[in-house]
This record gives C-alpha cells, sequence and structure tokens, in this order.
C-alpha cells in the first residue's frame, strides 16, 4: 500500500511539474505574440495609447495625480496625431479670454516622426505637431509588452508625462 500511495504522489508532483511548464511556455508565447503586435504597430504608424495615470511636474511625490477615470487616449493614424489627454494645475493654457482648462485635444497632420531603438529594447518616438501657434512635442518610450510613458512639451504650456498601455482593438 505504501508503494502504491507514494507511486500516485510522484505521479501527482510529475502532473504538476508538466503542467508549470505548459503555463511558462504559454507566458512566453503571449509575450512573444504582444511583443510581435507592438512592433507591427509602430511599423505600421497606427496604433492607440490608452492613458490611465498622469504626472504633473509641478506636484511633489506625496502629491501625485490619482488614476484617471476617463477615456483619455494618445492615438496615432500614419501621417495624423490625436490626442485626448488632461492637463491640470499650471499646465493650463491661457485662453484669450483669461483662464480656460482645454487639456491636449489635438487632430493634427504629425510634422516630424522620429523613431529609434534604445539599448534598454525600448522604442523612443518623438512626434512634433503644430497647432495655433504653438509646436508640441510628444516622446514616447514604448517598451515591448506595450506599455508606454508620453511626455509633452510645448511652448506654452510646461512639460507634463503620462503612463499608459497600448491598445490593440484600433
Amino acid at each position: 500500500m505504501k508503494k502504491y500511495l507514494i507511486s500516485m504522489a510522484c505521479v501527482l508532483l510529475t502532473a504538476m511539474v508538466l503542467d508549470g511548464c505548459a503555463t511558462s511556455k504559454e507566458k512566453a508565447a503571449r509575450k512573444t505574440e504582444q511583443a510581435a503586435k507592438v512592433k507591427a504597430a509602430l511599423a505600421e504608424r497606427h496604433y492607440k495609447i490608452v492613458v490611465n495615470s498622469m504626472v504633473d511636474p509641478s506636484e511633489t511625490v506625496e502629491k501625485r495625480s490619482p488614476q484617471l477615470l476617463s477615456n483619455y487616449s494618445l492615438e496615432v493614424r500614419n501621417d495624423s496625431l490625436i490626442s485626448f489627454l488632461p492637463q491640470y494645475g499650471y499646465n493650463q493654457i491661457l485662453s484669450e479670454a483669461g483662464v480656460g482648462w482645454r487639456g491636449l485635444m489635438l487632430f493634427e497632420p504629425i510634422s516630424s516622426y522620429q523613431e529609434e531603438l534604445t539599448k534598454k529594447g525600448k522604442r523612443h518616438i518623438e512626434i512634433s505637431v503644430e497647432k495655433d501657434n504653438d509646436t508640441h512635442v510628444f516622446v514616447i518610450e514604448v517598451s515591448a509588452n506595450g506599455k508606454s510613458n508620453i511626455s509633452v512639451r510645448s511652448r506654452r504650456r510646461e512639460r507634463i508625462s503620462y503612463a499608459g498601455q497600448m491598445e490593440f482593438s484600433i
């Protein structure tokens, strides 16, 4: 009876180890598939980054912006940039009528687009867009899994940063 229980325990242990190996193979396959999707989207210049947090440089570490609840995003479609990003605090723009919140609402043609691979394997993208006598420069760092950091500079606003994830259902 002891031999039977020991052999059954060995069989169960072997099955659990094999199941763990299959899971790690599946994870590696999903990771490879995700990296291929990111690479293809960047090559086609057709991608969307859903933004889930914002970092205002005027804020301290203790006062970081909370997770964004609305559907904010940055989208590149061939030669156009579509930006629906929030801006708070010192990043508000001064309108002709006074202070007004507009955020970064853009649907403009891209003036310049530069992409390079960094030493860490991330994609570094710089996109310039001109609107209302102002030049906006979007600096995007995209990792192989689609996680992205966006930093926006312009002449009329302070620099602001966002974090998000690439979405592939466009």
